[in-house]
């Protein structure tokens, strides 16, 4: 992978990473409904500028309907189900969940789409729910009712991200990326407006509170969507999902540092297993040599 790539991938799971981070530190303050709805606001005004400035168009008075759509499915429903997970998960645990969505979109494409997956694929959905069983029973975290309503809040909205890809590959495979992030953006800030309007804070949150709103929309959403999009564009699909790995590595850095959420034994074992059965849906063997390429 070129360098400017690693660097690029390197800073997008620092930045997704953050993202729970931040809604550990605004929910308690404003609400989970309004940190939803302010998240995907910024965000999604900052890829609608964006677009305009590189003068593509969203087709809005042909596709507004679909765009509603996509945005709820894929934006609204999960940012605010990670949004209300985040009163009692830690930033680790809510992170190591979101990342299960390739082991969801293999069960969901073997359901939706008949597909065949292989044994890889197959023994890494098996090694992927040991994984967040033993970080949840074994976990740094106290099992009660609502830290497993949480847990179930999580796997809801990664259930939601898994099914969203697959609709996208199925409906709207041809539509330029940056615009398909664009739309789904504004399409889940509208569904999400009146929810984030009555739940409006009662008094002005702190400076922090007020800058956290800014980075999780502005960097963690809207900037991590150009990032993401430009690593499709250089180094291609594989290549680009393997910041699956390094997203739940830095959420529990920045637990760690910001938050004091430390991480047991058991729970780095919970973790392992999420991210050994991820390289085996992914089907990355680093210790596979390619055939050597002949150009003529």
């Amino acid at each position: 992978m070129p360098l400017p790539s690693l660097i690029r991938l390197l800073l997008l799971g620092m930045i997704w990473g953050a993202s729970f981070l931040f809604q550990r530190i605004t929910v308690p303050a404003v609400g989970a409904a309004f940190t939803a709805a302010m998240r995907l606001a910024l965000a999604a005004i900052m890829l609608v500028i964006l677009l305009r400035v590189l003068g593509r168009s969203l087709d809005l008075r042909r596709q507004w309907r679909a765009w509603l759509w996509l945005g709820t499915i894929s934006a609204a429903l999960p940012f605010l189900c990670f949004a209300y997970a985040a009163r009692s998960l830690p930033a680790g645990y809510m992170a190591v969940i979101n990342a299960t969505v390739p082991l969801l979109t293999v069960v969901m494409a073997a359901l939706m789409l008949r597909a065949h997956p292989s044994w890889s694929k197959r023994i890494g959905v098996v090694v992927g729910l040991v994984g967040v069983a033993v970080l949840a029973r074994y976990g740094s975290l106290g099992m009660n009712a609502q830290s497993l309503s949480a847990i179930g809040l999580c796997f809801i909205a990664s259930a939601l991200y898994a099914y969203s890809s697959l609709f996208i590959r199925q409906r709207h495979s041809s539509v330029d990326p940056l615009v398909l992030a664009g739309s789904s953006q504004l399409g889940a800030a509208i569904v999400m407006l009146p929810l984030g309007i009555l739940n409006l804070p009662t008094r002005l949150p702190p400076g922090s509170v007020i800058a956290s709103l800014l980075v999780l929309g502005l960097i963690c959403t809207g900037l991590a969507y150009v990032l993401y999009f430009r690593l499709l564009s250089d180094v291609g699909s594989e290549k680009a999902v393997t910041n699956t790995f390094l997203v739940p590595v830095f959420a529990q850095i920045w637990g760690a540092l910001f938050l004091g959420e430390h991480l047991t034994l058991a729970g780095a074992i919970g973790f392992a297993l999420v991210l050994l059965a991820i390289a085996l849906v992914l089907e990355i063997r680093p210790w596979r040599r390619r055939a050597p390429t002949i150009s003529t």
